[in-house]
């Protein structure tokens, strides 16, 4: 179909299209079919991430769970093993993110992620069968190894959709899911583990295996739902269709229009400073993140709660978590703006973290009242940093590598994260962990507020520029998000 007749079955305008280049403000849409459009999207795509991200932060974080479950003593986990373990998961997470991202358009994202989900599922469920604790080292390299691609390939999936500012919300999809899980995980460890003895399995045992066929259900689903690009999707109508291609020229410059990989966009990406520093405040939320979100269960534990009282009290920490991301992205994409809404957000978290810190380890309601604190900004900045460094990003292989980059290095955090909370001080406190936590989510809030400064700056320079000026820069071969009327999303 030609771009004129789909622009005569979509009510779309346009004023003299010159060139790809300046598509943006020349090709408009009919505000309410794209909203329309925007719905079937998300009604189609967001449950279909959200489960995919739920499933994996579910089998990714039970460890926590199992532990308190008895794990700890059926394997004989003594000392530091337990945090070794957590450590092992990131070393092999981390070393296949970029490789699963750049290979994504080849290999097909109907058949690369529904791989990624059943591997892991197999391993998760191996799992609930592990008798000692090299056999549970073992399933946490793999479990690294097959999670790995998964994040990397959703951002980078859903960005083939979206705008870049319509994507703080959906990316946040994902993140909602990670804070639900941890919700949801705390229902099943309450419930499964109840089953201990159970065809003479333990409690926790139980937990890694229904956890593990859940996983499998998704997986399978997901090899038969989830398209490969908008093209395919078999529940978009031709006319959306349409629409969509529209809109694909008119993000032109964002989305580029490399169909086989490109060398010289994974270097810029790896030359780009700005990928590099966003690299550094992933790490430094991450450290957060995982922290948190691996050990809450220990953390409320210490508070002096029973284990089962502990499974339940994870639960309004998360719901709270979700909800207060689900807003913030909303509002970021709402007035389309990030570091506005990052930067108090880790504040926030610092303050929760002082709570932990400073308050008397009698005061358990105000310990209990720190980790909704916390909890309130780990996953905003997180996901509104991977949204930021999405937006920022133009030409799908070095988007790819960028957000590769990022999650390879935020990623790492897992590594350190592991190990800060082991140490407890006489009181029962994890003084380690919560110092080092309210000094990277800082560090993070100096990150973001550089960032913003600097792309301003670019902005306000490329705003400046004389037409002249615009047309060498285009003559030199400048594009993506080097292009002059490229813009960046402060």
């Amino acid at each position: 179909m030609s771009l004129e007749s789909e622009k005569t079955r979509t009510g779309i305008r346009d004023s003299n299209v010159e060139s790809p280049q300046h598509a943006e403000s020349e090709l408009t849409v009919d505000s309410i079919a794209e909203k329309r459009l925007l719905r079937k999207l998300d009604a189609f795509l967001a449950p279909m991430c959200v489960m995919f991200f739920l499933v994996a932060y579910l089998d990714r974080s039970n460890i926590g769970n199992a532990a308190i479950a008895g794990m700890t003593e059926d394997l004989a986990l003594t000392g530091n093993k337990l945090n070794v373990a957590v450590t092992l998961f990131y070393v092999t997470y981390i070393t296949f993110e970029i490789p699963a991202s750049l290979v994504l358009k080849k290999a097909r994202p109907s058949r690369l992620i529904p791989f990624f989900i059943l591997s892991w599922s197999a391993v998760i469920i191996g799992s609930a069968f592990v008798q000692n604790y090299a056999s549970l080292l073992a399933t946490r390299l793999l479990l690294g190894a097959f999670e790995s691609g998964l994040f990397p390939c959703l951002t980078l999936y859903l960005s083939t959709f979206y705008k870049k500012e319509e994507q703080a919300r959906r990316i946040s999809y994902l993140f909602v899911a990670a804070a639900l899980s941890g919700a949801f995980g705390g229902l099943l460890a309450y419930g499964l583990t109840s089953l201990h003895g159970a065809k003479g399995l333990a409690g926790w045992r139980w937990l890694f295996l229904v956890e593990g066929i859940i996983s499998v259900v998704v997986g399978l689903a997901a090899v038969v739902i989830l398209p490969d690009n908008f093209e395919t999707a078999w529940w978009l109508r031709e006319n959306e269709k349409a629409l969509m291609r529209i809109r694909r020229e008119q993000t032109k410059i964002y989305l580029g229009d490399s169909e086989t990989f490109d060398k010289a966009e994974v270097t810029l990406a790896f030359k780009d400073p700005k990928v590099w520093l966003s690299a550094v405040c992933q790490f430094c939320a991450n450290t957060c993140s995982f922290g948190f979100g691996t050990f809450l269960p220990v953390i409320i534990k210490g508070f002096g709660f029973d284990s089962i009282t502990t499974q339940l009290l994870t639960v309004p920490v998360y719901v709270w978590a979700s909800c207060i991301y689900i807003f913030i992205s909303f509002m970021s994409d709402r007035f389309n703006r990030r570091a506005v809404f990052m930067v108090p957000m880790a504040l926030v978290t610092a303050t929760g973290y002082a709570l932990m810190l400073g308050v008397s380890m009698t005061s358990t309601g105000v310990l209990y009242f720190a980790t909704f604190l916390t909890a309130t900004g780990i996953y905003c900045v997180v996901g509104l940093n991977v949204t930021w460094i999405s937006n920022s990003n133009a030409g799908y292989f070095k988007r790819a590598t960028a957000i590769g980059l990022q999650q390879t290095i935020g990623n790492s955090a897992g590594i350190m994260a592991g190990q800060i909370y082991r140490v407890t001080a006489g009181d029962g406190r994890y003084t380690l962990g919560h110092a080092i936590s309210i000094g990277a989510i800082v560090l993070a809030a100096f990150g973001y507020t550089t960032m913003w400064l600097t792309l301003r700056g670019i902005n306000m320079k490329r705003d400046s520029m004389s037409i002249d000026d615009k047309v060498k820069e285009t003559d030199a071969g400048k594009k993506g998000d080097r292009h002059p009327d490229f813009r960046y999303i402060l």
